[in-house]
């Protein structure tokens, strides 16, 4: 090889180690604690369109429940060169090693729709003690007073107790006054439908059906709550609440089955942390995104945030959900027979 070729080789090796360099700073990794809610796509496809519009990599990795899986994917994105972090935990006390990790590699990162106990990250949600407070109040204009049944989320997850809060905010007064009597409570490991099911079930059996509403706090909850319900010929005979707004919950809005959810506009909130991830990028630093707040962690420390607004989602505004292109009229009034929503005429 004559020295010119070697020199040329040496260049182009050079400029690939360059351009490898580059395109490692300008990857977004994300770690999704249960890639399985339909909502989590929405999410991501709200968030490519930023990433590809601002020519920045995309990698997802789904944790599938597993706090000790999504510990070791969050170490993998670090070991890519990731620049940014974005991280709907599972378990936020579980992960904090490896978001230790993340700030020793200069690598920001962005706690997800769950919160994170750490000052030093960037936090993209909803208010989600609003989200817990209009759970619990439209769940009370439906079903004012009976035996209620407090279906709640993880209990390793600190976001359950925040909606948790709201909820009680709304329903404690009812409760003190004895309208409500809360026959049952029980936690959701990892939030899911099958869990739920089987604990709904149990719940019936031991109370012989005597169950007037279900604080079901996301629908994945719902789902189960929902199918444990309709083998006792009870689906639609008890309110049922949830939140995130999946596609199956609306349509069973429709049909009277269900009394509510939360819609909170994964594609809001997915836009809103891709350019706040794009920014960082950039150069911002986390405090300087566009949008950001002081916020409070669970243990007070002061906490950069965007916070969005959740709303409330019963048969009353349905079109809402419609008219945002968050789902069509066929899907969400197919199987509607009787008494049909404003939306579904």
């Amino acid at each position: 090889m004559s020295k010119f070729t070697k020199m040329l080789a040496g260049a182009i090796s050079a400029v690939a180690l360059m351009a490898g360099a580059a395109a490692a700073q300008d990857t977004v990794g994300v770690s999704w604690r249960y890639f399985q809610d339909e909502r989590w796509k929405i999410d991501e496809a709200a968030m490519k369109t930023v990433f590809d519009k601002a020519g920045v990599s995309y990698v997802g990795i789904d944790a599938q429940g597993d706090p000790q899986k999504q510990a070791a994917d969050i170490e993998s994105l670090i070991a890519r060169g990731v620049k940014v972090l974005i991280i709907v935990a599972q378990d936020a006390r579980a992960i904090i090693p490896a978001i230790d990790e993340a700030k020793r590699s200069n690598i920001a990162v962005i706690a997800y729709d769950a919160p994170i106990d750490t000052g030093d990250v960037l936090y993209a949600s909803f208010d989600n003690v609003a989200v817990g407070r209009v759970m619990g109040e439209a769940l009370l204009k439906a079903v004012p007073k009976g035996n209620w049944v407090a279906m709640d989320g993880d209990p390793a997850q600190t976001i359950q107790k925040v909606f948790k809060s709201g909820q009680m905010q709304a329903i404690q007064a009812a409760v003190d006054k004895g309208d409500i009597k809360i026959v049952a409570q029980q936690n959701v490991e990892q939030w899911k439908p099958d869990v739920a099911q089987a604990l709904m079930e149990q719940v019936l059996t031991a109370n012989d059906n005597r169950v007037d509403a279900v604080l079901a706090m996301n629908d994945s909850i719902a789902n189960g709550v929902a199918a444990a319900l309709s083998s006792q010929d009870l689906l639609g005979k008890v309110g049922i609440s949830g939140q995130d707004g999946d596609k199956n919950v609306l349509s069973r809005i429709a049909k009277g089955e269900q009394t509510m959810t939360v819609w909170k506009d994964a594609n809001a909130l997915g836009d809103v942390a891709a350019k706040a991830a794009v920014e960082i990028i950039q150069g911002a630093k986390i405090d300087a995104v566009t949008g950001v707040k002081a916020a409070k962690t669970e243990s007070g420390a002061s906490q950069p945030s965007i916070i969005l607004d959740p709303v409330a989602i019963t048969q009353d505004n349905l079109d809402l959900v419609v008219k945002s292109g968050w789902i069509s009229k066929d899907v969400l009034c197919n199987g509607v027979t009787k008494n049909p929503p404003k939306a579904c005429e």
